[in-house]
């Protein structure tokens, strides 16, 4: 049974734990200079989106708009850009004629391949004071984290709702 003093102390943990995420977003953000130079016609959104369609191969507009949680409009636009930069290809859906697909090109992949490397070695660069188990498990928690702001109050069980440490087996 908790108390009113352990419902208290969660939600001010809560509070400290919204604020750092929002430190970490900002901070993510501001250090993008430590890595455009490798990207410099690509946007972090832009970087986003081809991420997706590099994974999810063959996958529709408004499927990318949904698992991103955007407008279809902002989709359409990053598509546009990735489209003239030659990071795409677009297609007609097989399953229906009507729906066009969205593949990354070689040359997306490359690109991707390339946005990411600099990424991680910026982030590599910042994290040079941590042990690989400190990595490993702001990577788990990160991770689980996502996992848990993506769920859906409709997909939730009682089970995965209890506060529990984070999976080992969570993914980044």
């Amino acid at each position: 049974m908790t108390t009113i003093n352990d419902e208290t102390t969660r939600a001010e943990a809560v509070q400290v734990l919204f604020d750092g995420v929002m430190q970490f977003g900002r901070a993510m953000r501001s250090r993008s200079g430590d890595w455009r130079h490798a990207v410099r016609d690509l946007s972090q959104g832009d970087i986003v989106t081809l991420g997706l369609v590099a994974r999810q191969d063959g996958t529709r507009p408004g499927q990318i708009a949904s698992t991103l949680g955007v407008d279809p409009s902002v989709v359409s636009r990053q598509l546009a850009s990735l489209d003239r930069l030659g990071l795409i290809a677009r297609c007609v859906d097989p399953a229906d004629r009507r729906a066009e697909q969205i593949r990354a090109t070689a040359l997306g992949h490359e690109r991707l391949l390339q946005a990411r490397t600099a990424m991680c070695e910026a982030l590599a660069t910042r994290l040079t004071e941590w042990d690989l188990d400190a990595i490993e498990h702001a990577a788990t928690v990160v991770g689980d984290l996502a996992d848990r702001l993506n769920d859906t109050p409709d997909t939730r069980t009682a089970e995965n709702t209890e506060h529990t440490e984070p999976s080992k087996d969570a993914h980044v």
